[in-house]
């Protein structure tokens, strides 16, 4: 069919007090993570699952909950909607997916952000909060790309699923990594994932790099600030461990890909725990994290290898007691391709909205993208976002999430 672009964009623009109000009645409940002080996604998808039966899709709905005995009712909520208007086969010729995700990140440092992050606000134009583009944005974009088409009756001739799954923030073991194992996608899904983009919006995402997550303690001896002697301060030679790390990491994996925004492999300290109450006492216990995205043909092994060899050579020299954990995806995720049907199928969406020539890329920031594309399904990842998620002020520009809503109606659609 060809693509009903104005009666799309009417019925949205008739629509846009009614998205605005869904949009901030999701984002004003928490869904965080109990590694990051929360407890799961449960009370963001009861309000979700509210607004999903008063448009009248409660039939449409299955939830399906994964054990975690640290969240509310011992388990994370992952929300299946199934649009299926004639009946068609879901295990024949695929079905058309989008997938977004339910939980947010902390605020961070409070005093940065010029607004309650979870009491959300437009300005100029820009809905400022905390999830506003990582991943409300894409969970609003995807709710309503669909319910533009079930309201104006438009033909479907696939199945289609919106996905919205728990735990994607910290890895996905909550969410999407056991879904995908339960046989409810098939390579000849169409899938896209709208948790990363470009202010432009012509960028789509084929390629992630692999992350590494390394914690790393640092034990000496507690003391008074006045007798440093009798002590072990950890947080000098956990500094100087840090430094030599991030010098080091950089100077010899410096290889560079071209289809990756930065081309290069990443390695950045960033938590770090908190160690003594008062000013006047020497910490004998550091714990500092460190995140990296490597390139596909960078050698783990080896990376890995340089925390260990460096902490030891940092230990002996100290006489600190060091530890280094890793944490890594054990896949290496393939390169999605120009020529897969889902990449032709999302370009020609954009262009009913967006002009322009559409590139393909590489990101580091992980999605659950890649646990698709390990199975076989060829997942991509594609936004037209103003490129804050995680900071303070994180927000959405309005006419962009507007745009974006008529791209998902079009791709959801079979378009000529």
């Amino acid at each position: 069919m060809l693509f009903p672009k104005a009666t799309i964009t009417q019925w949205i623009d008739a629509h846009r007090s009614e998205i605005l109000d869904t949009y901030q009645s999701i984002l004003r409940i928490p869904a965080l993570s109990p590694e990051n002080g929360g407890n799961g996604e449960w009370d963001k998808t009861r309000k979700i699952l509210e607004i999903l039966s008063a448009w009248g899709w409660g039939d449409w709905i299955e939830v399906i909950e994964i054990p975690d005995e640290r969240a509310q009712k011992g388990t994370r909520p992952n929300i299946i909607i199934t649009y299926n208007p004639t009946s068609l086969a879901l295990d024949e010729g695929g079905c058309i997916i989008s997938v977004a995700h339910l939980d947010v990140v902390p605020v961070g440092d409070l005093s940065q952000w010029d607004h309650d992050p979870f009491d959300p606000v437009v300005i100029e134009g820009k809905l400022f909060g905390r999830g506003t583009e990582d991943n409300g944005q894409g969970l609003i974009c995807s709710l309503y790309g669909l319910k533009c088409i079930v309201d104006l009756q438009l033909p479907v001739s696939h199945s289609i699923k919106i996905v919205l799954v728990a735990d994607v923030e910290m890895g996905s073991k909550y969410g999407i990594q056991p879904l995908v194992k339960q046989n409810l996608f098939n390579p000849n899904d169409l899938v896209v994932v709208p948790d990363a983009g470009v202010v432009s919006g012509l960028e789509i995402e084929v390629a992630e790099k692999i992350p590494l997550r390394v914690e790393i303690t640092t034990e000496g001896r507690q003391g008074h600030a006045a007798r440093p002697t009798d002590a072990l301060n950890t947080q000098p030679i956990a500094n100087k461990l840090a430094t030599l790390l991030f010098d080091r990491l950089h100077s010899q994996f410096a290889g560079t890909d071209p289809l990756f925004y930065p081309p290069v492999s990443t390695f950045e300290p960033t938590k770090r725990k908190n160690n003594v109450e008062n000013v006047n006492t020497l910490p004998g216990k550091d714990i500092q994290w460190w995140d990296c995205r490597l390139l596909p043909s960078a050698p783990k092994d080896e990376i890995q290898e340089l925390f260990l060899s460096t902490a030891r050579e940092i230990e002996q020299e100290s006489g600190a007691t060091i530890t280094v954990e890793f944490r890594s995806h054990d896949f290496q995720v393939p390169v999605i391709t120009a020529d897969t049907p889902v990449v032709k199928r999302l370009q020609k969406a954009i262009g009913t909205m967006i002009p322009g020539e559409i590139k393909l890329v590489g990101i580091g920031g992980g999605t659950c993208a890649a646990f698709f594309r390990f199975e076989g399904i060829p997942a991509i990842v594609w936004g037209h976002m103003a490129h804050v998620a995680h900071e303070t002020n994180e927000h959405c520009v309005m006419d962009y999430l507007y745009t974006d809503i008529a791209i998902f109606a079009a791709f959801f659609l079979d378009l000529d």
